[in-house]
């Protein structure tokens, strides 16, 4: 593998504490204090652990967005996370803290046979492939009855279990604090993740294929293998929130988890929020998804949706880098 080296990377990382680092520590800051601020309030905190969890939607989306590819195939990866992991706990009886990381092994899997069909396809082909992709688990587990219900769906998931750190007994199942803690866990490690294959040997790969395929490959990058290996890690960890959010609300079905909600979220997010920063996708799942459900849900409850496609088509006319590369364009 070629070793590639920057001297000045274009996220800032070298440059120490500027204000848009300073402001991101502010709302970490804010998040890990959020239970005490809201008084435990439970609806508050349903509403930010759900946006937790489509955050770190966005971050796996991002990983392989990055590439520069756009993929809308992204609930095949949810949908079938949040299955295997349903039905190895219901049927198997086995710990959700196994039936989590092989969820995400399963929607790796779906991915690598995804990526063997669609990585050689680029731009608007690619992103319509991986679209009709959707279709296939979804049939399937639609038509499956015998083993995934159907339409019908599953009903009675089990909720994240007890954990017993020495004296500390900790409750996720009946504890809305203690479920927003372990999906903020859960979202700090996937950010974390994101900020190492950005800085990585990975990361500045896919920003050369992006940039430039052909003098990519020119240099000895193969650039279908690293954004295979991007959909890879994608797709697990598409496939862990997934599971998660399975065993959060306890019931799923064909047309809720691999529903193009599921897709096209992850991108709005990610364009919204800025595509190439490590941030921005997470930030805008933040700042989008509670304003629908505290302000547009309530006024418009049948069509509060629309604030999605809005903040989109602003995004796209006034701010292409997205909000937090506009910020990181104008503080470095």
């Amino acid at each position: 593998m070629i070793n590639i080296k920057t001297k000045n990377s274009r996220h800032g990382f070298n440059k120490g504490l500027t204000p848009d680092k300073v402001s991101l520590l502010m709302g970490l800051f804010l998040l890990l204090l959020l239970p005490l601020l809201v008084r435990q309030n439970n609806y508050i905190l349903q509403v930010f652990t759900h946006a937790l969890l489509l955050a770190t939607l966005a971050l796996a989306w991002n990983i392989l967005g990055l590439s520069g590819s756009i993929s809308l195939g992204h609930a095949a990866f949810f949908g079938s996370g949040a299955y295997a992991s349903a039905l190895l706990s219901l049927d198997l009886g086995l710990s959700l803290w196994i039936t989590i990381p092989l969820a995400g092994f399963t929607a790796a899997g779906l991915g690598f046979i995804m990526g063997l069909i669609c990585m050689r396809l680029r731009g608007a082909y690619f992103a319509l492939a991986t679209l009709a992709f959707i279709e296939i688990p979804r049939v399937i587990t639609d038509n499956w009855d015998q083993v995934t219900r159907g339409s019908l769906g599953l009903v009675g998931l089990p909720g994240f279990p007890s954990l017993n750190l020495g004296t500390w007994h900790i409750d996720f199942y009946s504890s809305f604090t203690a479920s927003y803690y372990l999906v903020f866990i859960y979202f700090l490690l996937l950010l974390g993740l994101v900020g190492f294959i950005f800085r990585s040997n990975l990361g500045l790969a896919l920003q050369a294929i992006r940039e430039e395929e052909i003098a990519s490959q020119a240099v000895g990058i193969h650039a279908d293998s690293f954004r295979l290996f991007s959909m890879l890690l994608s797709a697990f960890f598409t496939g862990v929130s997934g599971a998660c959010y399975a065993h959060l609300v306890r019931y799923i079905n064909p047309g809720l988890v691999f529903g193009l909600h599921f897709s096209a979220i992850p991108m709005i997010f990610a364009i919204c929020g800025g595509r190439f920063t490590i941030i921005g996708p997470a930030l805008a799942a933040l700042i989008i998804y509670p304003l629908d459900q505290f302000i547009f849900h309530p006024l418009i409850p049948t069509g509060h949706e629309f604030l999605y496609g809005a903040v989109l088509i602003f995004a796209v006319l006034f701010m292409p880098a997205g909000f937090w590369g506009s910020i990181q364009r104008k503080t470095n």
